[in-house]
């Protein structure tokens, strides 16, 4: 159900404010209805004005009522006579000042208790201040399916929850991102400005907008925010699909990215294979909005990019030497081989072997490529079950960085890996 709020703050200013017990005639009669609150500051339109401010968004700032109020004479009156009321209820602590957060109390509804209508988010020639409030539970439609309703014999595959609640806004409004409620929960978001983008995440995504400096240089043009609709998504959730998007975005040709490469999180494969899914819903909403993955195809950007910028060594025939000095590492039964090139990086070869499993203390990357290589095709299962075997030539920035991937931990620095003498007629095969 759509219930965007008109802006009518300036008819309610023209209304004369009175007192119902000053007003001729209604000395003992009350509210004229059981739905408006009685006080000298509340004329009916300021009531509905007030609150049609709230509602727009689930909750705002005095600030904000104040400046939909132009020439009453105490806007904050009259909202602190809603508060003693009832119907309204402040959320934020310490000193009531503009920033101080009010929303409908748990019994402010109408009639005294049902439930506000959600508004739902309007598109808006790509920048929509229509900025939406949670809808909380999932609707019944969609509630679990129980096996025990299906005929003999049949079953539910599960499938993934993750869906997500895009809401973009100005940057020189993103003020307004911290008063949504949906966005105070782990997230992604996107700073646009010209041709330079920069992708980061919150434990709480609106906050984090509001309150962080990210882009340098100044202000954005566009934010846009990205949260699961029902919740759904950890902190650690969120630090990985940072690093997803942040892959994604550079290869939008539109953009720069002005961020380096997020360390993203421990993940296990299945969980990233839905995070990325959430990512193509992404990526097609904001083509159809026009706002960002307008190059190239659907199926291009909805697949995703197979690896991050500058990552897949070029294409190499298997009888080929790669360009540097070829070394090997042999770590827990298994072997890498890789080329230490004169530029200073590492090209760990195709082939090599990739320990399945990483330990608590090595970085959240180790696990975090094992799972996106896995999904792009370039790691594979050997047949043994015993390790991943890499299937393309992949770019790291030392042998340092190349033996944590491959061995999942730091037990092995750059003195572990032995050069293999170049003059030999054939390279050792890596086990598989």
């Amino acid at each position: 159900m759509k219930a965007n709020a008109t802006h009518s703050g300036p008819a309610a200013a023209r209304n004369t404010f009175y007192s119902l017990d000053s007003t001729p005639g209604m000395e003992q009669a009350g509210p004229v209805h059981p739905g408006l609150v009685g006080h000298a500051l509340l004329t009916p339109s300021v009531q509905v004005q007030i609150l049609s401010v709230v509602d727009a968004t689930g909750s705002a700032s005095i600030g904000d009522i104040i400046a939909e109020l132009p020439g009453h004479t105490d806007p904050v009156g009259a909202v602190f006579a809603l508060i003693t009321a009832g119907v309204l209820a402040v959320l934020t602590t310490g000193i009531i000042d503009a920033n101080t957060i009010v929303a409908r109390a748990d019994n402010g509804g109408p009639q005294g208790g049902a439930d506000t209508p959600v508004p739902e988010a309007r598109p808006s020639d790509g920048l929509t201040e229509n900025l939406t409030s949670d809808a909380g539970a999932l609707p019944a439609s969609f509630a679990e399916f129980s096996a025990s309703t299906l005929p003999h014999e049949l079953d539910v595959v599960p499938v993934s929850q993750l869906h997500p609640r895009i809401i973009v806004g100005s940057g020189e409004r993103r003020s307004g991102f911290r008063r949504v409620d949906c966005l105070s929960r782990p997230g992604v978001y996107i700073l646009l400005r010209g041709s330079v983008a920069y992708v980061g995440y919150g434990a709480n995504v609106g906050a984090r907008i509001m309150n962080g400096r990210q882009m340098p240089g100044g202000t954005p043009d566009c934010v846009i925010a990205i949260v699961d609709e029902h919740d759904g998504l950890s902190t650690d959730d969120a630090r990985a699909l940072e690093r997803i998007l942040w892959s994604w975005v550079s290869n939008d040709d539109d953009f720069d990215l002005v961020n380096g490469v997020p360390d993203g999180a421990p993940i296990e494969p299945h969980r990233y294979d839905q995070l990325t899914l959430l990512c193509a819903h992404v990526a097609l909403a904001l083509r159809q909005a026009g706002l960002m993955f307008l190059g190239g195809s659907v199926r291009e950007h909805i697949a995703g990019p197979r690896t991050e910028p500058d990552r897949l060594g070029a294409p190499r025939r298997i009888d080929d030497l790669p360009d540097g000095r070829v070394m090997e590492l042999s770590y827990c039964g298994l072997t890498a081989l890789a080329a230490d090139r004169e530029d200073g990086t590492w090209l760990l070869l195709r082939g090599s072997d990739v320990r399945i499993d990483t330990v608590a203390s090595a970085n959240a990357s180790a696990s975090f490529q094992r799972a996106a290589w896995l999904h792009g095709g370039l790691l594979e299962p050997a047949r043994d079950g015993s390790c991943y075997v890499l299937k393309r030539d992949i770019v790291f920035s030392s042998g340092s960085a190349v033996s944590h991937f491959v061995s999942g931990s730091k037990g092995f620095g750059l003195s572990a890996w032995q050069p293999i003498d170049e003059d030999d007629a054939e390279l050792p095969e890596p086990a598989l």
